[in-house]
């Protein structure tokens, strides 16, 4: 999933240009859905939650975290650095659930996996500006 992130960064820094639609729209949105199925899709066929869990958050706390601490691009208000600590996390969370529920590989709690994967699309959605 890392990869997933990694590729079009790769492809501005050889081209030289930045993002816009294109190769990084295309690889931004795999690299999404991926991140949304990824946990589902391990807890439901190998019934691992820790594996699932770990599928859903460590990930995605990656790849939102080591960037901005390496490109220095941490908020320097306050506010702004508790909301961005809570958005990440609150991702974090539905996605290490996500997992949890698929892992237990039941009807009911892949409706709930999945319920929880529109809620994190909702809240991803909602942290755009």
């Amino acid at each position: 999933m890392i990869v997933l992130y990694l590729i079009p960064l790769v492809a501005m820094t050889v081209r030289g240009k930045g993002s816009g639609p294109g190769i990084w729209g295309l690889f931004s949105i795999i690299a999404i859905l991926v991140t949304i199925a990824a946990p589902i899709v391990y807890g439901w066929q190998t019934r691992d939650a820790k594996g699932a869990v770990f599928i859903g958050v460590f990930p995605f706390l990656i790849t939102m975290t080591v960037p901005r601490i390496v490109s220095g691009e941490l908020p320097r208000d306050t506010t702004q650095l508790v909301r961005t600590v809570i958005y990440i996390a609150s991702l974090c969370t539905i996605s290490g659930l996500e997992g949890y529920f698929a892992s237990r590989h039941e009807d009911k709690s892949l409706l709930a996996a999945l319920a929880l994967a529109g809620l994190w699309f909702i809240v991803f959605l909602s942290g755009l500006n």
